[in-house]
């Protein structure tokens, strides 16, 4: 064989022990992940222990995180309100009213004192040792 031809061969040869490397290591990593889930509780464990290993490659540190962050940190909760204004004011309003109507209405009858002397009746006389009706017959 030639020498260029060698010298090619030998540099593919290079390239595909690197390759075979880097697929051992990924593989490695790829069982240290599946024995992570398999022995933690839930997803979240497997997750955490994903980027928090410091053999774990920047890329999948990021994907591991970039995951759990949505379970590790709660969302504020969605609050939706739903306000009919019109309506709110119509019952302001009718409120308003059924409190005026009771005032007035407190307003108008006579406040009767139980204390205060008898009126003189319409005929003139007092109620107090006058009997009512006609005279009686003598």
């Amino acid at each position: 064989m030639t020498a260029p031809l060698t010298d090619k061969i030998a540099q593919l040869e290079y390239v595909i022990r690197e390759q075979m490397a880097e697929i051992d290591q990924l593989r490695a990593e790829v069982d240290a992940l599946v024995d992570w889930i398999a022995g933690e509780k839930d997803a979240l464990s497997a997750l955490q222990a994903a980027y928090t290993d410091p053999r774990s490659t920047p890329t999948n540190k990021i994907r591991a995180a970039a995951s759990a962050i949505a379970y590790e940190r709660s969302k504020p909760a969605s609050v939706t309100v739903i306000a009919d204004f019109r309506s709110r004011v119509q019952n302001a309003r009718s409120r308003t009213l059924e409190l005026r109507k009771q005032e007035w209405t407190r307003q108008e009858q006579p406040q009767l004192d139980l204390d205060a002397p008898t009126p003189p009746t319409i005929l003139g006389g007092d109620y107090e040792g006058e009997a009512l009706g006609p005279e009686p017959a003598a």
